[in-house]
């Protein structure tokens, strides 16, 4: 005994990822007993107007049994349409040079005088002492100066907090911190 009413109501196609379907069963007339041609218990979307698979080579069994040659498989295919890459190449490392400045800077990181130098520390070796506050500030969500549209030719990852998202935040907002560049000086 089925315990619902027959028949359902079919939801859009194209918003279920089918495109080029006609949308014949639509809820614009909000008739669930109007009849509909694609009726029967699991109603299936229509197929579009268009041109289908049925006019592309390998239709027939002499076709399928030649097989498609490369140079008609490469006419259909279509290029990667993307932006070069705006980042520039990488340099070579033996070409790096480091001037005493960064170089003593570095140092200063990797060996100062933090709770990072102390191998028994509880505190991470990439805090730096930073999050030595007892609640520091939270981060909502994080959001690129673009909006998170368009070509990324920063080398760095830079975005500014947009407040928690939906009223909470999610596990990814929580681990998030607020924390202070490490003073160098």
């Amino acid at each position: 005994m089925r315990d619902n009413d027959y028949p359902t109501e079919v939801t859009d196609p194209e918003a279920s990822g089918l495109p080029d379907t006609a949308d014949d069963d639509s809820t614009a007339y909000d008739e669930v007993d109007s009849g509909r041609w694609a009726d029967g218990p699991d109603p299936a979307a229509l197929a579009g107007v268009g041109p289908g698979g049925s006019n592309r080579f390998g239709d027939t069994a002499e076709e399928q049994r030649q097989g498609e040659g490369l140079d008609r498989r490469l006419r259909q295919e279509e290029p990667d349409v993307g932006a070069e890459d705006p980042l520039p190449p990488r340099r070579d490392p033996v070409d790096e040079t480091v001037d005493d400045s960064e170089r003593e800077r570095f140092d200063r990181d990797v060996w100062g005088d933090s709770p990072t130098s102390d191998p028994d520390s509880p505190v991470s070796l990439y805090d730096d002492g930073q999050l030595d506050e007892d609640s520091p500030g939270r981060v909502g969500r994080l959001v690129a100066p673009d909006g998170g549209s368009g070509l990324d030719d920063e080398p760095d990852s830079v975005a500014w907090d947009a407040g928690a998202a939906g009223g909470g935040a999610s596990a990814e907002e929580l681990a998030m911190h607020e924390t202070r560049a490490p003073d160098y000086d």
